[in-house]
Order: C-alpha cells, then structure tokens, then sequence
C-alpha cells in the first residue's frame, strides 16, 4: 500500500485530486461532496458524502461519512475545518480558504483494508462562504484531499 507524505509530513493511504461540493442551498441545507481521481487504483472512483452543516458557521467539527463508489465500502471521520491562515492562497478571487483536518473512526469493505481507524486527514479548500452558492467548494489548485 503506497502511502502518500502530506505538507505536514504525516503519511496518508489515500490521495484524491478532485473534490467537488454543491452549494447547500441546493442540497437541503446539507454539504454534498464528491471526491475523485483517488489513488490507490482500488478507490480510483471516490467517493459521496452528504453531511448535515449549519449555514454560516466558519469553523467547526462534523462526523462524515464517505461512501465508497463501486461498493467499495465507507469511511467514517471526524471532520475539523476552520479558514485558513495567510489568505486565499490559491483559491479563486472571492472564495475563502478552508483548512480540513481531522481522524478516520472506520471504514468497512475495501476502504478497510486501506484506510485504518485514528488516520489523519487532510485538505485545503477553496469555498463560496457566502450568498446563494454557498459551501460550493473544489481543492485548492495544486494540492490533494489526503486520508
């Protein structure tokens, strides 16, 4: 299992390229997230989440749950976000800069075998923070969605 060295140097089993989220007012209120472009081959596909979030807050911590595309199983983690320091960074003109940390608790069918309970995660986010597209959200260019 090829593990994966995030900028704060902590070993990762997952790397995605890709994340998309829809703005929640299109959602019910909810964050609809899909990651993609995931290594190992055995995840490629990604995964869906669709997480309850209170519009407006900033900073926070949520449970979430991934979903694995192609019966892959799920992932369950203890989500950390908060806006970033030092700015926009690379996020488009308008958008704020999210800082994603946090813990894997489970995972079960094929994600089990690669991502382990008490894993770190982490991402920068480029995210519409306020207005009718809010919560829309992709990484930050140049960076990886890594669990």
């Amino acid at each position: 299992m090829p593990a994966f060295v995030s900028s704060a140097g902590a070993a990762s089993s997952v790397a995605c390229s890709k994340l998309v989220a829809l703005p929640i007012a299109k959602t019910g209120g909810k964050l609809k997230s899909t990651l993609s472009s995931c290594t190992p081959a055995t995840l490629k596909a990604g995964a869906t989440s669709l997480t309850a979030v209170n519009k407006g807050q900033q900073a926070g911590t949520l449970t979430e749950t991934l979903t694995w595309v192609g019966g892959n199983g799920t992932t369950v983690a203890i989500v950390k976000y908060a806006g970033a320091k030092g700015g926009a960074g690379k996020c488009p003109k308008g958008d704020g800069r999210v800082t994603i940390t946090g813990t894997i608790k489970s995972s079960t069918g094929a994600a089990a075998k690669i991502i382990k309970a008490k894993e770190a995660l982490s991402a920068s986010v480029c995210a519409v923070t306020t207005g009718p597209n809010q919560g829309a959200s992709s990484l930050e260019p140049g960076t990886k969605f890594l669990l």
